[in-house]
């Protein structure tokens, strides 16, 4: 049942307008289970295992451990249930997948919410979350931007997700992903995956309900070839200048736009938003500046027009940054008409 109720949640990192964080709308303040079982908990507010610098493609995907924090950057969890952890399932809300491994170049996986409490769950069936498990803690792939309204499985009733996934790389510099069923999501590189769905009961006693969630997750082993960052078709040349990585890239958005340059621009800053490449991909331009950000580059430059208001969403109070690849950048933007920076 769909509801014209819209739910308090938000996606990606609205300061820099290019992290791919968690897009969460759903809680739970109560058990997943029926009170009786408590053997599937989670700690949700454990912190992730540290790393030293940002993912590459040579780390080696170690087995998640079951008390990593998931999903990540999150404080609104009170409960996740991961699929095969779950006592009696017969009584329970749980996330079951119809394969614990599959393979690249395309895969597909079912996963159903089935909820055979008493209780009616509130969620979001667009909020669904695919996550990558890498360098000891977990990212969130897709997607970045939902829609927001309020639904619900009542009792004895289940919602399922058909999902594709592929290892091609779209040479379309934007990449989106959504949907309530059928679901695609590319380009991928192998490893462990979760598929996660957040929500709330309706009778919970805490308030208010949104903020008291329950996570309910299933993970699984994606087999296939590490994933290669390369350029999107935008890119219509480049150039050097010294260290510095001149790229000149048509906007894929319609319409007349600001003419502005997107500038990445190393830098030893000390709180970066780390990135994987499976993130990368779906932050333009971030993409093609990542992809021209040679070892040798101390600065790359996009060039292009943008459609967003501050440019290119790079807010002008913050210092936004990204580390990628062992390395970290800052992140500014400047109108190439006024030469005015942000």
């Amino acid at each position: 049942m769909n509801r014209r109720t819209l739910l308090a949640s938000v996606s990606g990192l609205a300061a820099t307008g290019l992290a791919g964080c968690l897009a969460d709308a759903d809680d739970a303040g109560s058990p997943a289970d029926d009170p009786s079982d408590s053997s599937t908990d989670t700690d949700a507010t454990a912190s992730p295992t540290a790393t030293d610098g940002s993912p590459d493609a040579t780390t080696e995907a170690s087995t998640p451990a079951r008390d990593t924090s998931f999903p990540p950057n999150h404080d609104d969890i009170e409960r996740v249930v991961w699929f095969r952890e779950v006592s009696d399932p017969d009584s329970a809300l749980l996330l079951e997948h119809s394969a614990a491994s599959v393979s690249l170049p395309d895969a597909e996986l079912s996963f159903t919410l089935q909820n055979d409490t008493q209780r009616t769950f509130a969620t979001n069936f667009y909020n669904w979350g695919l996550y990558r498990w890498e360098a000891g803690q977990w990212y969130r792939v897709a997607p970045r931007v939902t829609p927001d309204p309020l639904m619900t499985v009542e009792p004895g009733g289940s919602h399922q997700w058909t999902v594709t996934l592929r290892d091609r790389v779209p040479g379309d510099p934007i990449v989106r992903t959504g949907g309530t069923s059928d679901v695609t999501v590319a380009p991928l590189g192998g490893g462990h995956y979760a598929f996660a769905v957040d929500g709330w009961w309706e009778d919970q006693e805490q308030t208010p309900t949104y903020e008291h969630k329950t996570v309910c997750a299933a993970r699984f082993e994606l087999a296939g070839d590490a994933l290669e960052l390369v350029a999107s078709d935008a890119v219509t040349d480049t150039r050097r200048e010294g260290d510095t990585a001149v790229v000149t890239a048509e906007s894929p958005r319609d319409g007349e736009g600001t003419e502005a340059t997107y500038v990445l621009t190393r830098d030893d800053v000390s709180d970066p938003e780390r990135l994987i490449t499976e993130q990368v991909y779906r932050q333009w331009p971030l993409r093609d500046a990542l992809a021209h950000a040679g070892s040798d580059v101390r600065e790359v430059r996009v060039e292009t027009e943008t459609h967003v208001t501050p440019l290119f969403g790079v807010q002008s109070d913050e210092t936004p940054a990204v580390a990628y690849d062992g390395r970290t950048y800052r992140i500014s933007a400047e109108r190439r008409d006024t030469g005015t920076s942000v």
